[in-house]
């Protein structure tokens, strides 16, 4: 049986004095709750690491501290939530995922935070709103030697989770417009894959968006990037929102008007008759 990964982190972090903060983020962190909450057989380990050090975390080297464990692939890439620097992991008998945020950086943050600078637009507020939506759900502190369980708390109490605005989803939904059309035009051409591509990443993304916010609205459970959507949504929204296509013109075609059929059913949702699908 593989070590507690969780341990096993909190053992290397205590003997690394670069790592002002190491949290443990995600499923694995809740003990209770209900089933759309807690950790399964297929969960993975969410941490955040607050560190003096964050180039180190560019090449695996790190991990041979990690006792017990045999890593089976090292990539780096950036968070979708946030742009920072993030590491997927694969070892022997699970998975982990870092968030790296470099410890000037947070202290220039939480500094910003104190003197009030979160409660107005701008970039602190949009990095702060990235944070909140990731520990909203809950956190733990398996290290904690820069004191900064009281940051979070207060970012959790004081700033709200990013939402889409009319604005934002006007554009968005024009967006939409011009990537189906782009779309189609690839789907006359005979290049399929391309139009498979632009269909799962632009037009499926866009809806998954509209109908998060969607939700939001409605004062309904939701998660970002469409996760536990099958658990939680309403069999309407589901269907609405999958995508399913044979790669042959015919089945990509219907794959995209459905795709079209859901995005205007989401802005009239969302905005009523302020925007209309202009084709």
């Amino acid at each position: 049986m593989p070590p507690d990964f969780g341990q096993v982190m909190a053992a290397w972090a205590a003997g690394d004095p670069a790592v002002s903060g190491l949290v443990l983020i995600g499923s694995r962190q809740r003990e209770a709750g209900d089933a759309v909450w807690r950790a399964d057989a297929q969960s993975d380990w969410d941490f955040q690491l607050i560190t003096s050090r964050p180039g180190i975390f560019a090449q695996r080297e790190w991990t041979r501290g990690l006792g017990g464990i045999r890593v089976l692939a090292y990539a780096p890439r950036t968070a979708a939530i946030g742009g920072v620097p993030k590491i997927n992991l694969l070892y022997e008998g699970g998975e982990a995922d870092f968030v790296i945020i470099p410890a000037r950086a947070a202290r220039l943050t939480r500094i910003l935070m104190a003197l009030g600078r979160h409660r107005g637009p701008g970039r602190l507020r949009r990095q702060l709103q990235d944070l909140a939506i990731v520990i909203r759900p809950g956190w733990r502190f398996l290290k904690d030697t820069g004191r900064w369980d009281r940051f979070y708390r207060r970012v959790v109490a004081e700033v709200p989770d990013p939402r889409i605005g009319d604005e934002l989803a006007h554009r968005l939904a024009d967006g939409f417009v011009c990537d189906y059309v782009w779309t189609l035009r690839k789907l006359a051409r005979g290049e399929l894959l391309a139009a498979q591509r632009m269909l799962h990443r632009e037009l499926a993304e866009a809806n998954f968006r509209l109908l998060h916010e969607v939700r939001l609205r409605r004062g309904e459970r939701t998660f970002p990037e469409a996760r536990r959507l099958e658990r939680i949504g309403r069999p309407a929204e589901v269907a609405g929102v999958t995508v399913e296509a044979r790669l042959e013109p015919a089945s990509l075609q219907a794959a995209v008007e459905k795709s079209a059929a859901t995005c205007r059913e989401l802005m009239a949702a969302l905005v009523g008759d302020a925007w209309r699908w202009p084709l």
